[in-house]
């Protein structure tokens, strides 16, 4: 199978479990979050789920920041794509899903689902930056 096919599986999974396994917030606020420490030794292994979990944040924290509707829950998806060492440190491309619920029917339901696009965004991390370069989004 391709891996874009199971990455898309994966999401739409985790999507279809969220409620059941108390994925709403139940009308708490989300939140923008922390971004993930650099590892401690940066290498072909661990540069990779770095970058996954950089990007993440970096949608969600978007979501929270441009939604004008009162966001219910983010879920977001990233998997390592490719990892090249580039220079001084690794040029690494993800594929990203996600979707958000919003509004509040009054029972403490969402109204609304939004599903994301899916795209690949590309990183350049090395000992000193972790560096967005871009996305197809």
């Amino acid at each position: 199978m391709h891996p874009r096919f199971l990455f898309a599986l994966a999401v739409a999974v985790s999507a279809v479990f969220a409620g059941c396994l108390g994925g709403l917030t139940g009308g708490d606020a989300v939140e923008p979050r922390e971004y993930p420490e650099r590892p401690p030794t940066l290498d072909a292994e661990t540069v990779g789920p770095y970058a996954a979990a950089h990007e993440e944040v970096y949608r969600h924290n978007a979501i929270v920041e441009e939604e004008t509707e009162e966001l219910r829950e983010i879920v977001v998806g990233a998997g390592v794509q490719s990892v090249e060492e580039r220079g001084d440190g690794y040029e690494v491309v993800v594929s990203v899903g996600f979707y958000y619920t919003f509004g509040d029917d009054g029972s403490g339901r969402p109204t609304g689902i939004a599903d994301g696009r899916p795209y690949e965004a590309t990183y350049f991390v090395n000992e000193t930056a972790t560096e967005r370069l871009g996305d197809t989004l």
